[in-house]
């Protein structure tokens, strides 16, 4: 999803990774595309199928974020979105990317709507409600599959409200990261990877 895509702008994430493992001659390749759903991407004609560029990259770690443009489907959308996801993660878990063997997967929730106090912006009230349904469902998902989760939307609420005692705000419009936005969710994304 866009969170996905714009992280790659900064690196917070990557640096702290290669900082832990310098020995590994780790290689990212961001993938992400915003508007992107799990069973649903937006490509040019002859573009490739995921499979396709996750074979080209040798991908032998997979980070996995889905759920924000599926939320907007709301409660209807939740069994299909269960379906797909479940799918995707099982015909991954089947592949064999790198010629290493089946590639890791972790799954990413979508953060949190960020309430920010400015009048022309959307209150995230009824938005956040819906991505908490999807955040549950990709965490029982993951379960069941025996993939690693990490809930950002619980750790995006968690760093909005401090940010928010000084006026601060980590998104630009209540849903993409600042700069400062990504630099806070890099560590503890790290410390739940590691």
């Amino acid at each position: 999803n866009t969170l996905a895509d714009r992280m790659q702008h900064d690196g917070w994430l990557e640096t702290l990774i290669v900082a832990k493992h310098p020995k590994h001659d780790l290689v990212f390749r961001n993938l992400a595309v915003a508007g992107d759903e799990v069973a649903f991407r937006h490509r040019s004609e002859n573009f490739g199928a995921p499979d396709d560029w996750l074979s080209r990259t040798k991908a032998d770690v997979i980070f996995a974020c889905f759920g924000f443009n599926e939320s907007f489907k709301g409660e209807a959308g939740l069994e299909k979105f269960k379906h797909d996801l479940e799918k995707f993660l099982q015909d991954t878990k089947a592949k064999n990317y790198s010629g290493k063997g089946s590639p890791h997967i972790v799954l990413f929730s979508p953060i949190a709507n960020e309430k920010i106090n400015d009048p022309n912006l959307p209150d995230p009230t009824a938005n956040n409600a819906n991505l908490q349904k999807y955040t549950a469902v990709m965490a029982e998902v993951a379960k069941a599959n025996d993939v690693p989760f990490v809930d950002l939307f619980g750790v995006a609420q968690q760093l909005y409200a401090p940010a928010a005692k000084p006026g601060q705000a980590l998104t630009f419009n209540t849903l993409h990261l600042t700069e400062a936005g990504n630099k806070a969710l890099a560590p503890e994304i790290f410390h739940a990877l590691f």
